[in-house]
């Protein structure tokens, strides 16, 4: 019995998010309701700037048939921006890379008009532009 106990507490202490990854998964599943994709099973990543393209600050890849998604945002150890304007930048590309799901049936080839379109989606949710 008390191996068991010990291997259960092992697996929530090992398991359980740090104050970022909450914060982030709290913010994901805000702007996932709002946006209608309940539906979805969604997971947000913390991760280093060698993880993902240099140009970029978050990044998302989903699967339409299974609805399942994960959105990587860029480690704040990274980022160009501190305090205020690095948590509203981090909340941006979760809402960024959200409406890039959202429209992913719409999809166009043309990658500048594709981040266009979702820009002006993610600034007219937020009601503000965003710092990157």
């Amino acid at each position: 019995m008390r191996v068991v106990s010990f291997f259960l507490l092992g697996v929530l202490c090992c398991s359980a998010m740090n104050p970022l990854e909450t914060r982030l998964d709290r913010q994901m599943r805000f702007w996932q309701k709002r946006l209608g994709l309940e539906q979805w099973n969604l997971a947000v990543r913390v991760v280093r700037q060698s993880a993902i393209d240099p140009n970029v600050w978050g990044t998302a890849e989903w699967d339409p048939f299974t609805k399942n998604a994960t959105i990587n945002v860029l480690d704040p150890r990274d980022y160009n921006l501190h305090g205020g304007e690095l948590k509203l930048d981090m909340e941006c590309t979760i809402v960024h890379e959200l409406v890039h799901i959202q429209v992913s049936p719409l999809d166009t080839k043309d990658e500048v008009v594709r981040e266009e379109i979702v820009n002006k989606i993610m600034t007219a949710l937020m009601n503000r532009a965003c710092p990157n």
